[in-house]
């Protein structure tokens, strides 16, 4: 007798043809968890023990990792039952012993098996596979029907005795029997041939379903896991280990993963699943939660298919607060690795230099402040970096922070950001000292290299070797898109200013430099989209009214740019940057009096008033004053102030560009002319 049919719920399983239905469909599932499903429900309500679900799915003497094993078996199980280990229907874990099937199981009337009469019965479908001995080839568990041989049933006795006496003007019952045996022994082997049949088939199957998924899913964003305390005091750690999965998956897996900042923008708010997912260009979604609660930490996590909130896999994490930074890489990096199993990528497991505690704290913090993007917020990280480095000076990761720290506080409109970019240097080449691995300290010293010295070519070699380490960087690829603007690589530029949009797609800053790389290019309406865009998403976003400001300028709209100037210097760090624009506008609009009555006022007050000699050059270009304008380049140039990087492409220079000393200007710089 064979139990062959198991029914829970709305699924139906028939082991015999080893398919699964929910509510009749069918649904494809792996041979793995096929073979554990069929294990529970031989045991409703009982205890699997894991040793017990190794040897029955794997075999007594074969080696595998189990923990990682069965674990990965059981979340493709309740991925596919659409279970919740937090509130299970199906699948109850046993802490530390192993699963119980908690479901009602409905069992039909088993069926006599007479094909198997004739052979040994096999008690359960996970058994009969496990006639085919497992063996193992490059560390993956497979199995093989080589050099194995197939006994030959015996035939049955009755069989045999009534074949004889049915067969008239038999004279010799030897011939009988041996054409029984032969009978039995074909059907014998016919059936060993099925169970090889199927068991190639699940491997071919389990090939499959895996391709399939890589092929369905190619993105991922982790929103910020949700700080379940009363206080806000660990924030710094909740948002500390979102950030590590984010970093851990991007580095790791072969999936696009979408960048912090963008993910943070959720942090707190409620909005469904797929408009989130459409907002950030993703196909699955990792949530969590962190509570920390007397002596433990229970961290939970789950996969979501982002398009139909299908959950993929969850998984919950109860443990002790000795050590809450050891159980965060702990739990991260098997988070990461279960979301790689999960969504069918491969996964190269990092490694974690042993750092000093209270030093991976202040980074944490430090992390914390650098990811809000204020003047304010990303001076507080320097800070807390520094404190990180002074606990552990040889902490690299907190070098490569402090050096983007000091290259955002450059570009926040210092007098002099010489300062910022010295500090900047000296962190980067400390960090790679540490750690040569480090691509953000790379992408650092490409910022120095242009913004200091002027070095195009080694800015551009250390924005390849930040790509080259972690192409999953949307700043890398963001600051090499500007540089490649400023070398006239419209298309290659346009290529990488798209790919940090992929990987960062709610960023303020991308997007309006997105929209400043098609007006270089000369594509103004594709601009004027794209800033509107960035509009849409944050009116209050001041580079975004700016930028705005000046294609309307190139698209001889005054007034609107002068409205958009306006609201920029109003919500900026940069009044001054933007009263240079807004005189440009008014000189190129015919307004020459008011314009050179302000451009003077604009140059009593530099240097002292957070203004580029550049800038008070572009509104000479603007009154097509040459000679002025080119005294103010010149002593820019002399000076090696900042804001001459962009005048070769920039628009709002084009009233020099005739003259031959702009193109002199442009050869010292050793930037490239235009092609007419």
């Amino acid at each position: 007798m064979l139990q062959t049919h198991f029914r829970f719920d709305e699924f139906d399983l028939d082991t015999e043809s080893c398919e699964l239905r929910r509510s009749g469909h069918h649904i494809r599932l792996e041979r793995i968890p096929m073979q554990l499903l069929i294990l529970l429900l031989e045991n409703p309500g009982k205890l699997v023990r894991r040793e017990t679900i190794v040897e029955k799915l794997w075999g007594k003497n074969v080696f595998v990792e189990a923990e990682h094993s069965i674990n990965t078996a059981v979340n493709k199980l309740r991925g596919i039952l659409r279970d919740d280990p937090r509130n299970p229907r199906f699948i109850r874990t046993v802490v530390g012993q192993g699963y119980c099937f908690i479901a009602e199981v409905d069992v039909p009337e088993p069926v006599q098996q007479s094909v198997r009469a004739a052979s040994q019965p096999a008690h359960s479908m996970a058994e009969a596979l496990a006639d085919v001995s497992p063996v193992t080839t490059n560390g993956q568990l497979t199995r093989s029907s080589e050099h194995q041989e197939t006994p030959l049933p015996a035939g049955n006795s009755q069989a045999r005795e009534d074949e004889t006496q049915a067969e008239e003007g038999a004279t010799v019952r030897k011939n009988s029997a041996s054409k029984a045996w032969f009978i039995g022994a074909a059907i014998g082997f016919a059936t060993a041939l099925v169970a090889v049949a199927l068991v190639v088939y699940w491997q071919r199957s389990e090939k499959v379903s895996q391709g399939e998924q890589a092929a369905e899913f190619h993105s991922v964003a982790v929103l910020p896991f949700r700080n379940l305390a009363l206080t806000t005091e660990q924030d710094y750690l909740v948002d500390g280990m979102t950030d590590q999965l984010t970093t851990e998956l991007a580095r790791s897996t072969s999936l696009r993963v979408i960048s912090q900042r963008s993910a943070m923008q959720y942090k707190g708010v409620e909005k469904p699943l797929q408009e989130i997912s459409r907002a950030l260009k993703v196909d699955t979604i990792v949530e969590g939660s962190y509570l920390h609660e007397g002596r433990r930490v229970r961290i939970t996590a789950q996969l979501l298919d982002a398009h139909d909130d299908r959950h993929l896999w969850a998984q919950t994490y109860d443990e002790s607060d000795k050590d809450l930074l050891t159980v965060q890489d702990r739990v991260t990096n098997d988070i990461a690795q279960q979301v790689a199993i999960t969504l069918g990528s491969n996964f190269a497991r990092s490694k974690y230099n042993a750092v000093d505690p209270r030093a991976r704290e202040a980074y944490l913090r430090g992390r914390y402040f650098w990811n809000e993007r204020t003047k304010a917020a990303v001076a507080n990280s320097v800070k807390y970096y520094s404190d990180a480095i002074r606990e552990d000076p040889n902490y690299a990761a907190a070098y490569a922070g402090l050096a983007e720290a000091y290259i955002l506080l450059a570009n926040y409109g210092e007098p002099d950001p010489s300062d910022s970019l010295w500090k900047a240097q000296y962190a980067a080449e400390r960090a790679l000292d540490l750690d040569s691995t480090l691509g953000e300290a790379h992408a650092a010293l490409g910022a120095v290299r242009i913004e200091r010295d002027w070095d195009w070519a080694g800015g551009e070699k250390e924005y390849k070797q930040a790509l080259q380490l972690n192409p999953a960087d949307p700043t890398a690829h963001h600051w090499y898109s500007l540089h490649l603007s400023r070398m006239r690589k419209f298309k290659e530029a346009e290529i990488e200013i798209q790919r940090a949009l992929a990987l960062d797609p709610l960023s303020l800053i991308i997007n309006t430099d997105a929209a400043e790389t098609a007006y270089w290019a000369g594509d103004l309406q594709k601009a004027l989209v794209r800033v509107n865009g960035v509009l849409a998403l944050n009116p209050g976003f001041a580079e975004a009214h700016l930028t705005r400001g000046k294609i309307l300028v190139a698209l001889h709209q005054y007034q609107e740019a002068q409205a958009e100037y306006e609201t920029g210097k109003r919500l900026g760090k940069y009044p001054y940057f933007g009263d240079a624009l807004q005189v440009h506008a008014m000189a190129l609009a015919g307004d020459k009096d008011n314009a050179l009555r302000r451009v003077r006022q604009l140059e009593s007050g530099w240097p002292g008033n957070n203004i580029s000699g550049a800038d008070i050059a572009m509104v000479y270009c603007g009154l097509h004053d040459t000679d002025s304008a080119m005294k103010w380049f010149e002593m820019t140039y002399q000076k090696h102030s900042r804001g001459l990087g962009m005048i070769g492409i920039d628009p709002v220079y084009d009233g020099c560009r005739s003259d031959p000393r702009f193109s002199s200007l442009l050869n010292q710089l050793q930037l490239p002319l235009p092609i007419h």
